[in-house]
């Protein structure tokens, strides 16, 4: 149920800047952002891999689920997989390129893929089949039913898909024509809308609240000359943002 909000090339040093607001059960367990080699995330404990996270090319890539099948345990975590593409790959086409490949895809659940940075951006769909989107500059939201060809659907995955395209609705409603002046504007205006109620204290808000789950975190991240990386536990309308951009990132790479 995450949903992953994106300022593409809106902002001349930092063309990605990045908000992902994640949802799990009430088990979940994570860790703050780190710095692994060139690559910086928040860890998920139980796979040891992330759902979002940079490089020091300026690569940034981020994971929601596919709520269209009900599959068995995968062999690997996607979230392993993102790690293995942002310390392999330089570039978002790079990156795309091995999402698009069908050896990828055999091991891990279905799922949508958004690779980012200065040149190129990608919006890459698992699902029965591997479909692929180009993110143009401006707004990109993404939450985790994408309607694709040949989408099978199922009380469950139509019940997530008309809440989740609220929020995307949502985030495109909030930044429609949206300019950042400064990467603090930009991270402060994000950090606004992670806390969005619209649809009140419900799943259909991007601050979004169930009985059942938990928002697990908040995280925006903008790779860039001076990088940024803020991560919230829990709620950002209940709890605040800790910095942690000098403690882990460098600049990128030109």
């Amino acid at each position: 149920m995450c949903t992953l909000i994106v300022l593409h090339r809106l902002l001349g040093n930092y063309p990605v800047v990045a908000l992902h607001n994640r949802y799990l059960g009430k088990d979940t367990v994570e860790e703050p952002p780190r710095r692994t080699g060139g690559v910086v995330y928040p860890v998920d404990v139980a796979s040891g891999g992330t759902w979002i996270g940079f490089n020091d090319e300026g690569l940034l890539l981020a994971i929601t689920n596919q709520e269209t099948q009900n599959l068995d345990k995968p062999g690997r975590s996607r979230g392993l997989l993102a790690l293995d593409i942002l310390r392999d790959c330089a570039t978002a086409d790079e990156a795309r390129d091995i999402l698009l490949d069908p050896a990828s895809k055999k091991l891990y659940r279905t799922g949508n893929f958004a690779v980012l940075d200065a040149e190129a951006g990608h919006h890459v769909v698992w699902d029965a089949g591997t479909h692929h989107y180009p993110v143009e500059p401006g707004v990109f939201a993404m939450g985790t039913v994408t309607i694709v060809p040949g989408i099978q659907w199922s009380d469950r995955s139509r019940r997530l898909y008309e809440s989740s395209v609220r929020r995307v609705a949502r985030a495109n409603e909030l930044l429609d024509g949206y300019k950042p002046r400064s990467i603090e504007e930009a991270v402060e205006t994000m950090m606004r809308v992670s806390a969005d109620h619209a649809h009140g204290r419900t799943e259909s808000s991007i601050c979004w609240h169930h009985p059942d789950y938990m928002q697990t975190s908040s995280t925006i991240m903008a790779p860039g000359p001076e990088s940024r990386v803020l991560y919230c536990s829990g709620n950002h309308c209940e709890n605040p943002y800790k910095d942690y951009s000098r403690a882990l990132t460098r600049a990128h790479k030109p």
